[in-house]
Parts: C-alpha cells; sequence; structure tokens
C-alpha cells in the first residue's frame, strides 16, 4: 500500500510539473503571437483584403533594427508565402530570426514551414512545422517552443486563434 501510495504521488507531481511547463510555454506562445501579429501590420500586400491583391514582395524596416520580408509566388494551383525575419526589432528585448514558409492551394489549405527565433529578453524558438492550414488558418497540428533553458513543448495550433482574440 505504501508503494502504491509513493507511486500515485510521484505520478501528481510529475503531472503538475509538465502542466505547469505547458502553461508557459502557451503562455510564451500568446505572447510571441501578438507581438509577431504586431511586427507584421506593416506589411501592406499582407494586410490587403483580396487574395490576388496579396500577391508581391515588399521589404519593411524595424523600428530598431532589422527587415521583415514578404514574399508571395504562384506555385502551380496554389501559393507559397515567405515571411523572412532578420535581425527585426520593433520592441526593445524582442528581436526575430526566421522565416515561415506557407504551401497552399487555392482554396487557401496547406501547411506552414520553419521556425522563428526569438533574442532578447525572453530568448526561444517557435517551429511551425507541424501546423496545417484550413481556409487560411491553422486548423491542426502543433507548435513547437522552445524557452531558453526549458525542454521543447508542444503547443496546440489553437494558441493562434486565442492571440487574436
Amino acid at each position: 500500500m505504501k508503494k502504491l501510495t509513493s507511486i500515485i504521488i510521484s505520478f501528481l507531481f510529475v503531472g503538475t510539473v509538465f502542466a505547469q511547463s505547458n502553461a508557459h510555454a502557451e503562455k510564451y506562445l500568446l505572447t510571441f503571437f501578438k507581438k509577431l501579429n504586431d511586427t507584421q501590420q506593416k506589411l501592406t500586400f499582407l494586410n490587403k483584403t483580396n487574395s490576388f491583391d496579396k500577391i508581391g514582395t515588399e521589404t519593411v524596416n524595424g523600428d530598431i533594427s532589422g527587415t521583415l520580408f514578404y514574399d508571395v509566388q504562384i506555385k502551380g494551383m496554389g501559393a507559397e508565402v515567405t515571411i523572412r525575419y532578420t535581425n527585426f526589432c520593433d520592441e526593445p528585448g524582442w528581436i526575430y530570426d526566421g522565416e515561415i514558409i506557407t504551401h497552399s492551394n487555392l482554396a487557401q489549405n496547406g501547411s506552414f514551414e520553419g521556425t522563428i527565433k526569438i533574442s532578447g529578453k525572453e530568448p526561444g524558438s517557435v517551429s511551425y512545422d507541424d501546423v496545417k492550414m484550413k481556409k487560411g488558418m491553422p486548423s491542426s497540428g502543433n507548435y513547437l517552443v522552445k524557452i531558453a533553458d526549458f525542454p521543447p513543448e508542444k503547443v496546440d495550433y489553437s494558441m493562434y486563434q486565442k492571440s487574436k482574440e
């Protein structure tokens, strides 16, 4: 009985530690999305309402440093969208490097790939490689969130929608 009690207590402790760790990753990802979405407001093509008006290439400068590059290429019956951050910083302590590539068909269904690395006061990275898209929005899969000094955590795709609330 004593051994069973020890196993149950250990299980509860481990479950609590993992739950706290995942909650930390979710909070980090939510903050990441809100800040990253703000940086993308500078992109003229991306923020047009008509899908075909979004086709083009542009580069904008960060308020503090770096660049944000946007490019849409028609590929077969769909498109490939590249968003690339190079030492991009609009806000002290949040510097972005990396890219997100979206592969989609005409119905805006497809997949994402790429990783954005964050340096500054909250270093980490967010990988998009396991996220699928439907109707232009993340619809399944997980982001892989790596926060400095913590093991990587998978966070559900729905966190992106929560960042828009």
